[in-house]
């Protein structure tokens, strides 16, 4: 079955702000062999989620997992992409979609969040095991 990965950003008015998720969308596509990643966004940038499938079915995709790139379990995650999705499954009845829990509090964006702390102020924050 062709998958295909759609990460979906909240999307900015600053051009370069959108050019992140991008970025990200092509370094998780490495991560997993070269299989398809896509950007979209809520609002403010293209393409939108339903633009984001329409290429996707359009291109083969049998099966899309959306990611929400959102760390908290706000109105876009529980009410917004579900409802998008849902009149997505009723667009495309052939593609299965499966709606991926959003980033969240995850111990490993934990990691990063140190990470940069310690790239700015180093020796003055410690990591504790």
């Amino acid at each position: 079955m062709q998958s295909r990965i759609i990460l979906l950003g909240h999307g900015s008015r600053i051009p370069e702000a959108n050019e992140h998720l991008r970025r990200l969308a092509l370094q998780v596509g490495e991560l997993l062999g070269g299989l398809p990643v896509d950007a979209c966004y809520m609002m403010r940038a293209r393409p939108d989620l339903a633009e984001g499938v329409a290429r996707a079915v359009e291109e083969g995709a049998k099966r899309i997992v959306v990611v929400p790139m959102f760390f908290c379990n706000g109105l876009h995650v529980q009410r917004d992409i579900p409802e998008q999705i849902e009149k997505l499954r009723a667009t495309y009845p052939q593609v299965e979609f499966i709606y991926a829990a959003n980033l969240g509090a995850d111990r490993r964006i934990a990691e990063v969040i140190v990470e940069r702390i310690q790239e700015v102020a180093p020796g003055e924050f410690f990591a504790r095991p």
